[in-house]
């Protein structure tokens, strides 16, 4: 049996998908931070906005009202998720599970990288239907929701045959 060869280019290439989502939402909020200011709104389309703020907590701003310990376990939770999702890719022969992984590592670097750097993550994606509006965040979040999707799909996908 032939063993495969660790440094095999098609093995590593889920990391093309993490540096693309990385460097899409590095620069996505880049331009905002650029360009708008903070609380600024702007209509995009008839239920998404444009809304920039800084938040300090987790999703759906969990702890954001604390007074700056949360930035560190945040950062520690992401650190740990990124280098388990690395190792799950590195050792994971599952294309599917591959590409979701990937989604979540390049989601929590941009993340990680705005509460190092920023000290919060800067969100602006405003999403609502008439005065109803769901969370403010970024494409690193939306990329994490992607994956974690993928993952809850094809857990019930294969639990449904």
């Amino acid at each position: 049996m032939k063993k495969e060869n660790f440094y095999n280019k098609k093995r590593y290439s889920w990391i093309y998908i993490v540096i693309i989502i990385f460097f899409a939402d590095i620069f996505s909020k880049y331009w905002i931070f650029k360009h708008f200011s903070l609380y600024q709104i702007k209509k995009i389309f008839f239920i998404c906005n444009i809304f920039y703020v800084h938040n300090y907590g987790a999703a759906f701003s969990l702890l954001s009202n604390q007074n700056g310990w949360q930035k560190w376990l945040f950062s520690l939770i992401s650190i740990i998720t990124i280098l388990n999702m690395i190792y799950v890719n590195i050792t994971e022969q599952k294309k599917n599970d591959i590409i979701s992984y990937s989604f979540i590592i390049g989601g929590a670097i941009g993340n990680l990288f705005d509460r190092v750097f920023y000290g919060c993550v800067i969100d602006f994606i405003d999403l609502h239907i008439d005065g109803y509006h769901f969370a403010t965040f970024n494409i690193a979040d939306l990329s994490i929701f992607i994956g974690v999707t993928i993952i809850i799909m094809k857990k019930y996908v294969n639990n449904k045959k």
